[in-house]
């Protein structure tokens, strides 16, 4: 028999087929729905209030939040911050070569050249006549063409294999182009350990939120979005009784706890913020002009 202490972690509870919608409720799409490219295998949390669903006060409308495998998460918010960063530091190296009165005109105007497509020739004229930063204005302009091929292809990406292979691809050119002591691909596995330390306060981590779903996902508390509860399936019979007429069925639900972090996590994200005086007293004046004009 397996023991409490060897049970695998999990944040969810199933089976639930009697049991009506709630706050916490897994949701598992059957129709594709509507989120950004690559946001493959995205499940939902139900975060409408318990005491809504119970009155039917939601009028039929369950409010979610999508939760996107962790390996996607890195893929669409945490390599392109990083390239991001790589790409102002290059520019900055770049301004260093010039004098400050000129700094800015000629990196802009090697930049563009680098753009269009020019030889490193044509825009290495740019330099002052001495030509002592050659090597290093040459080595910056071609780190940046690289991280702007990478941002545009990295983009298009939908095959986390295809993904990590033009990575593996970017990194090598960069060892190329630099010769460093430590590879490319171990400082950018080094720089992705070191942002994901901690994640930012409108997303929460969860090791396994539903059966089948493993390996980590990332609920993005910010993203809220709705369904119709009528096209929800929280029973296999109800797929069985009306195929195709559900957008999505119910896998699990989060355990208490989790499910409260979820709603206070999302709470703190949206919290009231105060308006000035001046905003409620023209409110005020508009409310009291509008209901003054009625019958007039």
């Amino acid at each position: 028999m397996m023991d409490a202490t060897s049970a695998p972690f999990r944040e969810y509870e199933t089976g639930l087929s009697e049991q009506p919608l709630r706050q916490g409720d897994v949701l598992e799409f059957l129709q594709k729905e509507e989120f950004p490219t690559g946001w493959r295998d995205t499940i939902a949390i139900v975060v409408t209030a318990n005491c809504d669903l119970s009155f039917g006060k939601h009028w039929g409308t369950v409010t979610y939040v999508p939760a996107i495998p962790f390996d996607v998460y890195v893929q669409q918010f945490i390599i392109p911050k990083i390239i991001a960063t790589e790409c102002t530091k290059s520019e900055k190296i770049l301004h260093s070569l010039f004098t400050q009165e000129v700094a800015t005109e000629s990196v802009e105007r090697a930049l563009e050249m680098l753009q269009l497509g020019y030889p490193m020739e044509e825009i290495s004229v740019l330099l002052p006549p001495d030509g002592k930063g050659r090597p290093r204005f040459e080595a910056e302009l071609q780190t940046l063409g690289l991280y702007w091929t990478a941002q545009v292809t990295l983009k298009q990406c939908t095959d986390s294999d295809e993904y990590w292979r033009h990575i593996e691809g970017l990194s090598a050119d960069l060892d190329k182009l630099r010769k460093p002591k430590t590879s490319s691909k171990e400082l950018l596995r080094k720089e992705i350990k070191s942002r994901l330390k901690s994640f930012p306060g409108d997303t929460l981590f969860l090791c396994e939120p539903g059966p089948g779903y493993a390996g980590g996902y990332v609920v993005m508390l910010r993203l809220i979005r709705s369904i119709e509860d009528t096209s929800v399936a929280l029973r296999p019979a109800d797929e069985y009784h009306s195929p195709g007429q559900h957008r999505a069925r119910r896998i699990a639900r989060l355990k208490i706890l989790y499910c409260h972090r979820v709603v206070q996590q999302m709470a703190q994200v949206f919290t009231d913020i105060g308006l000035p005086a001046d905003y409620e007293g023209a409110r005020d004046s508009h409310l009291d002009d509008y209901v003054e004009s009625w019958g007039k």
